[in-house]
């Protein structure tokens, strides 16, 4: 997996099966986000709405964090959740801090567009 992920075309040429390591790599995370999916649901219980605001709260983390950066979507999830606790923290709308992640994303993708950051 490591050479394939480090040099797919000279694999390529020697005639290597590298769409079978594609798939298998696919089939091994797919295996353990199941597994792990079916374990947190075992011991916290499934809750179609609690899914759904978390599945929500991922989308601006990973655009702030960064599509392909791993580290980033980490440092993404971190700014994310200190604004969320923050706003939540000094408003007295509740609800307020269900939108903060959206206003950052809109604020990040428009200095984004504008060439502020980069």
């Amino acid at each position: 997996m490591r050479s394939v992920a480090d040099n797919q075309k000279h694999l390529f040429l020697l005639a290597c099966m590298f769409q079978r390591v594609f798939a298998l790599s696919w089939a091994i995370a797919a295996l353990v986000a199941g597994m792990s999916g079916i374990v947190l649901g075992i011991i916290n219980g499934i809750n179609v709405h609690d899914l759904s605001a978390i599945g929500l709260k991922v989308f601006p983390v990973v655009i702030l964090g960064g599509l392909d950066s791993v580290g980033g979507a980490i440092i993404g999830g971190i700014i994310i959740g200190l604004l969320e606790t923050f706003t939540g923290g000094l408003f007295v709308a509740h609800h307020f801090r269900d939108v903060v992640p959206y206003i950052a994303l809109v604020f990040h993708s428009s200095h984004k567009t504008l060439g502020l950051f980069g």
